[in-house]
């Protein structure tokens, strides 16, 4: 399973499928789920073989009307990646959720990152 594939499958039922690679579409409903690979560890072998799993840092952005209702959607992400991402090897929290307000939108954000092990192929 690609990372991609895992994060929206763990993720979608948390705001009723409003839960996006990369980029906000236009129009798009809140409270929802933007998810971004943004690097990573890159190993290989001595033996020039790569690794059974790949490891990617993950931004997850959560968008909502109220702080209190983002801070509550961000936690319960980070209870899906870490305690039921069995699709992951493994899933770490890399430092603490920041917040974030989008003026123009008038909308409450967090992201946080996370390190994840996953096996791809």
């Amino acid at each position: 399973m690609t990372i991609d594939a895992a994060l929206f499958a763990l993720l979608e039922s948390l705001v009723s499928k409003r839960c996006y690679p990369d980029i906000t579409p236009p129009g798009a409903d809140f409270p929802l789920i933007v998810y971004q690979t943004v690097g990573g560890e890159s190993q290989e072998f001595l033996e020039r073989r790569l690794p059974d799993c790949e490891n990617y840092r993950v931004q997850v952005h959560c968008w909502a009307k109220t702080r209190l209702q983002v801070s509550a959607l961000a936690l319960q992400v980070r209870e899906q990646i870490i305690e039921h991402g069995t699709a992951f090897a493994t899933a770490k929290t890399l430092g603490q959720r920041v917040a974030l307000y989008d003026e123009k939108l008038k909308l409450y954000g967090t992201r946080q990152d996370f390190g994840i092990w996953i096996k791809e192929r």
